[in-house]
């Protein structure tokens, strides 16, 4: 009996969460969307949203009660989706903020500053406010570009002093710290491009999953999203190769676990689950660990998905020229080309965790 009442009670709370589709609605009507319960002024909010459409862009502004499966991000994709695609929304939850944006005017870069500016915000109406004045460069409410503040004299001078004091040790180890943080960051690269891929897997087959009548595909699914979610977060918390490799090894258990889905929605066996690279250190320079090892196709996947396998065993050869305790960097050619940040009506997104 205990068991029927929690099942009651958690789809009723499922049943209240709001659902893209109808903050979507509210968004095309008004701008902004505010779920009671939250910490957010609606005024404040819908000051924010006309003056940024007053800048010229096409902003919309949704803040949750709940945190949505998935995180904000996702949730702000799928509403997007339900507005036809184009224009900003911006998603405000109480753990997560995430936007999503197609054919407006904002850059990658100016929507991840605006972001990482309003994760301090320590209420809802704050964290809108320092979204909206970071995004277009000036005051909005009482929130200033980039949190205001400032770094006071007294910590600017004893900065210099530090940096001064340290510049001989710099400069002799200025290669080596270079060619390690190359390594990270293409690993970081790479690992985005991955995550992002798979968020748009997750939101492609949301239909088909709905209508399969396997128990086990939404099962599956539902666990995809949470392990994304989990990979999500702990790449905007990675610093550090092995935090990278913890992303990774997460995103590739969401890929399995997506290509489960998949083949039993096509009547296939379920694919045989990712083995976890085991990596040795230190490894000589020029060792095969220094470029990322070939990958065995063990998945099944439709030809039309873009996500990619094998993420924890490229970057196991991606890292490892930072992971090494050697000062000596690794020699290999840089390969591939970083993408525009800004590239017309594509797709792109970006969240993180609040830390206000």
């Amino acid at each position: 009996m205990k068991r029927i009442l929690l099942s009651i009670a958690a789809i009723v709370v499922l049943v209240g969460a709001a659902q893209p589709v109808d903050v979507a609605a509210t968004l095309e009507a008004q701008g902004f969307f505010v779920e009671t319960g939250s910490t957010a002024d609606a005024h404040a909010v819908e000051t924010a949203v006309s003056e940024a459409r007053f800048s010229g862009g096409d902003l919309s502004i949704a803040v949750l009660a709940t945190e949505p499966p998935g995180g904000a991000t996702i949730f702000a994709e799928n509403t997007l989706d339900a507005m036809g695609g184009t224009g900003t929304v911006f998603v405000v939850a109480p753990e997560t903020v995430g936007w999503a944006s197609q054919g407006d005017i904002y850059t990658r870069e100016q929507l991840d500053a605006a972001t990482d500016a309003s994760l301090d915000g320590a209420t809802d109406t704050e964290v809108v406010e320092l979204f909206v004045s970071t995004l277009l460069d000036r005051p909005i409410g009482d929130a200033e570009p980039g949190g205001g503040g400032g770094l006071p004299w007294g910590w600017i001078i004893l900065g210099l002093i530090i940096a001064g004091g340290a510049f001989i040790f710099w400069r002799a180890s200025r290669s080596s710290k270079e060619a390690k943080q190359k390594s990270i960051d293409a690993a970081r690269t790479a690992v985005k491009e991955r995550l992002d891929a798979v968020a748009n897997d997750i939101i492609d087959l949301e239909d088909e999953v709905s209508a399969s009548d396997d128990p086990a595909v939404p099962v599956l699914y539902a666990s995809a999203t949470e392990e994304y979610a989990k990979a999500l977060d702990t790449y905007e918390r990675a610093m550090a190769p092995q935090e990278l490799l913890d992303t990774a090894e997460e995103l590739d258990m969401a890929i399995w676990r997506l290509d489960s889905v998949e083949a039993l929605l096509d009547g296939q066996p379920v694919p045989p689950k990712p083995e976890k690279p085991t990596p040795k250190a230190p490894v000589p320079e020029g060792s095969p660990l220094t470029t990322p090892p070939r990958v065995p196709t063990t998945t099944y996947r439709r030809s039309n998905r873009s996500r990619s396998s094998g993420t924890a065993a490229m970057m196991t050869g991606l890292l490892m020229g930072a992971m090494r305790p050697s000062g000596r960097p690794v020699r290999r050619s840089s390969g591939g080309s970083s993408k525009s940040s800004s590239r017309g009506s594509t797709r792109i997104r970006g969240g993180g965790r609040r830390r206000g």
